[in-house]
């Protein structure tokens, strides 16, 4: 599911001032349903609607039976979301904000224009339009809505729309591999690497601040920490899909992910003492895992063992990793990142994702290898043909 909002384009403060009513309208329903359904032991629309329908019906004979009905379902979720996620609550749920999704009885598409809905109002159904932008253009065009939200929020009133997003599945032929990292957030087997080293001078400038505040405990210290705090949240979220949006832009149609419980713990409290994690690690796997999902690619997750010490090429466990570099016993050297994140996509047992320098049966390494010899490199020319 993808939602996008946009703004409902009033032609007057009428059509206005009919939206915020409904609005308004569902929201008394809503507060006059809640203590009765919170007296009520067991959540049953027929007992509410029994209790609420016909005295709502007496004091507001205006609303539209479609309105109250929706209102009554509304608070009826309410109080079994509330159950479901154990809550404790000593007083009835109060609606504050206006808001209201719509479902069949209360809105239908305006044939006569694609980018416009008909909305329920006390005056009958009417039709208004909304703002469109390019990529909701590109969505309405492309997929169905239904049961959109509307809300009023600072003079205005928006919608909601929900797309039915899921693509059909793919037959997967092709993997590649993502290895994730605390220095460089991922290394791909086809050869690609992110490094935003703009980000990482961020961090640590953030870093800096927050130990220096910390060390002054004053009530401004705290509150410009929490500032702080709050936005390196924001910038982790969007480095995050940055990172998440580039490493899956390729062919293959299995992505393959280690493992990684427990990665960031320390055998003593100086390892790593240093080191900056671009972004928290298993929010980039989540991350990267519904966006895949989206895309209609498998996602399969792998034990890590061994990936950063086997040669990709000989597939043995041999050679040595030193920092950036993996140093094979062939006298070759790998970018230790990509070495590890062809490994990786070789545990899917499926054809991996391949680039331009150097074939090996179904692996390329699309990184630099640095040979130490003239005599290596017409060694290994003679042994590809």
């Amino acid at each position: 599911m993808l939602s996008y909002n946009t703004q409902l384009l009033m032609k007057n403060q009428e059509d206005f001032d009919n939206i915020k009513e409904i609005l308004e309208m569902q929201k008394i329903v809503f507060n006059l349903a809640s203590p009765l359904q919170f007296a009520e032991k067991k959540n049953n629309l027929v007992v509410l609607h029994s209790k609420v329908y016909h005295n709502v019906r007496k004091q507001y004979p205006d609303i539209p039976s479609q309105v109250i009905i929706k209102a009554e379902q509304d608070c009826l979720s309410a109080y079994k979301t509330t159950k479901s996620n154990k809550c404790k609550i000593t007083k009835p749920i109060e609606k504050k904000r206006l808001s209201m999704r719509l479902d069949k009885r209360l809105y239908s598409k305006d044939l006569k224009d694609a980018y416009a809905i008909k909305i329920t109002t006390t005056q009958g159904r009417k039709s208004y339009k909304f703002h469109v932008y390019p990529k909701l253009k590109e969505l309405l065009d492309k997929y169905d809505y239904k049961d959109p939200l509307i809300y009023e929020n600072d003079g205005k009133i928006f919608i909601s729309f929900c797309f039915d997003t899921k693509p059909t599945k793919i037959t997967p032929s092709l993997a590649v591999g993502i290895d994730i990292g605390i220095r460089r957030p991922v290394a791909i087997s086809d050869g690609r690497i992110f490094i935003d080293r703009k980000f990482n001078g961020e961090k640590r400038k953030l870093r800096y601040l927050k130990d220096t505040l910390k060390s002054k405990g004053t009530k401004s210290a705290k509150r410009h920490l929490r500032k702080l705090r709050h936005k390196e949240k924001h910038k982790n979220k969007n480095q995050t899909h940055l990172i998440a949006n580039f490493a899956l832009k390729t062919n293959a149609d299995i992505i393959v992910l280690e493992n990684l419980k427990g990665l960031k713990k320390k055998k003593n409290k100086f390892q790593n003492k240093r080191a900056i994690s671009q972004v928290p690690i298993f929010d980039l796997r989540r991350v990267i895992t519904y966006k895949a999902e989206n895309q209609g690619k498998t996602v399969l997750l792998v034990r890590p063992s061994y990936t950063s010490q086997t040669d990709c090429v000989s597939g043995l466990k041999e050679g040595k990793r030193c920092g950036c570099r993996f140093y094979s016993k062939s006298g070759l050297i790998y970018d230790a990142d990509i070495n590890a994140s062809i490994n990786i996509a070789k545990l899917s047992k499926r054809p991996v994702s391949q680039s331009n320098y150097l074939t090996y049966g179904q692996v390329v390494v699309n990184q630099p290898i640095v040979y130490k010899t003239d005599t290596q490199v017409s060694a290994l020319q003679a042994s590809t043909l």
